[in-house]
């Protein structure tokens, strides 16, 4: 389980975390050379159960933008194990976005999923034009003898393909569920590839609200959830948990999202990596306002 970034930005480049290494001003780059006592707090799962991690491993390594990330994981922890209160989810989101420096940064940082949704567009809004035969052809993605379910196994590697990275992870990870909507359409094996030219005229809408919706929960799983596996008191309630953060989240993207120009997300609409990052920028700021 991710343990969230471990590494305050706001330190001067050349801090000495006391490793003895004066010459490496960014040790958290090099962990195998770190003392036991030093490694992220991804490698550690070991954590102060009083919650007072090291400002150290609050903050993210990667943008200046990232605050303390001790309000999330609190509000999270006290969420999960039934002492958050009234507002006990609602507050445990918003402290998640702010301590990714508020919505702009969470939705900035988002690149991952902003190119992924882009790609969602291109290839379903050319499903509805050219028919899915021809679309397949220009991703070089074969046909002949395979089952629809083979195929869009490729087709998903080519919206999101392998991971390298953590928010590469996260945001092929709302991928595979956010495709469910079309893998389901096709649990009749006798079905052919060609069921995608007769989907919904609005599937490319459909499946972008969803993919944004996902997206936002599974990373924030992806950085918090430790919090609910550590803190809920059994596996049960854990999923209970999850389950009502996952819904809170698709009730507040989806009406974010309601008469957005989803329809235009392509690569040929002009700045659409802006209209993209502010479609995520305006679903993480309800969510950080708890609107």
């Amino acid at each position: 389980m991710y343990g969230g970034p471990n590494r305050s930005p706001l330190l001067p480049p050349d801090f000495n975390d006391g490793d003895g290494n004066s010459d490496n001003p960014n040790p958290q780059d090099k962990p195998e050379q770190q003392p036991d006592g030093n490694k992220p707090a991804e490698n550690n799962p070991s954590e102060n159960p009083n919650e007072n991690e090291s400002p150290l491993q609050e903050s993210s390594s990667n943008d200046p933008q990232y605050t303390s990330w001790r309000p999330a994981k609190n509000s999270m922890s006290k969420y999960a194990s039934g002492k958050g209160g009234s507002n006990g989810k609602r507050n445990a989101v918003s402290n998640y976005v702010k301590s990714h420096g508020g919505s702009q940064n969470a939705a900035k940082s988002a690149k991952s999923a902003i190119r992924t949704t882009i790609s969602i567009g291109d290839f379903f809004g050319g499903v509805k034009q050219k028919g899915i035969t021809q679309v397949l052809k220009d991703f070089n993605i074969p046909i002949e003898g395979r089952k629809p379910k083979e195929i869009l196994n490729d087709i998903v590697n080519v919206l999101a393909p392998t991971p390298d990275l953590n928010d590469d992870s996260v945001a092929r990870k709302a991928l595979v569920n956010t495709m469910s909507i079309i893998y389901e359409k096709f649990d009749d094996e006798k079905k052919d590839i060609s069921l995608l030219d007769s989907l919904d005229s609005d599937i490319s809408k459909i499946l972008i609200t969803k993919y944004i919706e996902t997206f936002i929960y599974e990373r924030l799983i992806h950085d918090v959830g430790s919090r609910i596996e550590k803190k809920a008191e059994n596996s049960n309630a854990a999923a209970k948990i999850e389950k009502e953060l996952k819904e809170y989240i698709e009730t507040k993207v989806s009406t974010t999202l309601k008469d957005k120009p989803l329809s235009i997300i392509n690569s040929e609409t002009k700045n659409v990596n802006v209209l993209v990052e502010g479609l995520y920028q305006q679903c993480y700021k309800v969510l950080e306002d708890q609107l």
